[in-house]
């Protein structure tokens, strides 16, 4: 899910090489963790280039030598860190218009901010799918289609068309302005309090109010502008 089909070769060496490099199921977790960190962060810098990866892994396994145990844990992790983007160009990227440069990215990363905080009570697959579909798609609270309702010029940018039409120019797509809604069609371009307090024909609530964590702030908000 976080498209990191390139570490598919370490990961097929270190299971197979398993008993004798001395790595137990922890050491493995760590090593996927790590790999799906490396991952979010280099489909959102493109940093190392994608035609590289499969020569990183090569020189991973290649280098691995004598390491056993959790001084090979940490080389992986060395090494994924080394060819890596530095944290201010990270940043600088999860600031920006992160749905309009990676999709598939954005949306692993908002389900991965709302399964943290399930327990086994609450836990709901985000990835469950109809008709080959997800069930569970990403929202644009502010919306971003090319016709700007009137209450959401108001709320954005006190009814001022031009500037709303720029700050969706340079907001709509960032991290901020998206979560995931299981009736993404139902709230469409309905303004902000529509979508706080929509429900469906018996009176369950379908919008922000659906108590998915990610959506805590949304529920309780009294307004919703580009701070």
């Amino acid at each position: 899910r976080v498209q990191g089909a390139p570490a598919y070769l370490l990961l097929l060496f270190l299971l197979d090489q398993q008993k004798d490099l001395g790595l137990t199921d922890e050491h493995l977790t760590r090593i996927v963790q790590s790999l799906v960190g490396f991952f979010v962060r280099r489909n959102l810098t493109e940093t190392p280039a994608f035609h590289d990866l499969n020569y990183l892994f090569m020189r991973i396994v290649e280098g691995i030598g004598d390491r056993r145990n959790s001084r090979l844990v940490k080389f992986i992790q060395k090494e994924l860190i080394r060819v890596s983007a530095d944290e201010a160009t990270f940043r600088e990227r999860l600031n920006g218009p992160v749905y309009d440069e990676n999709k598939d990215l954005t949306r692993f990363l908002l389900c991965t901010i709302a399964e943290r905080a399930m327990t086994r009570e609450t836990t709901v697959d985000l990835w469950a799918k109809t008709d080959k579909k997800y069930i569970w798609t990403i929202e644009h609270v502010f919306p971003q289609g090319e016709n700007i309702p009137k209450p959401w010029v108001e709320m954005i940018a006190d009814g001022d068309a031009e500037t709303a039409r720029e700050l969706q120019r340079t907001h709509v797509h960032r991290l901020g302005n998206l979560t995931i809604s299981g009736y993404n069609s139902q709230l469409g371009n309905k303004d902000f309090f529509s979508k706080q307090a929509r429900t469906d024909h018996k009176g369950k609530p379908i919008g922000y109010n659906n108590r998915l964590c990610l959506n805590d702030d949304l529920a309780k908000a009294k307004t919703w502008t580009v701070k």
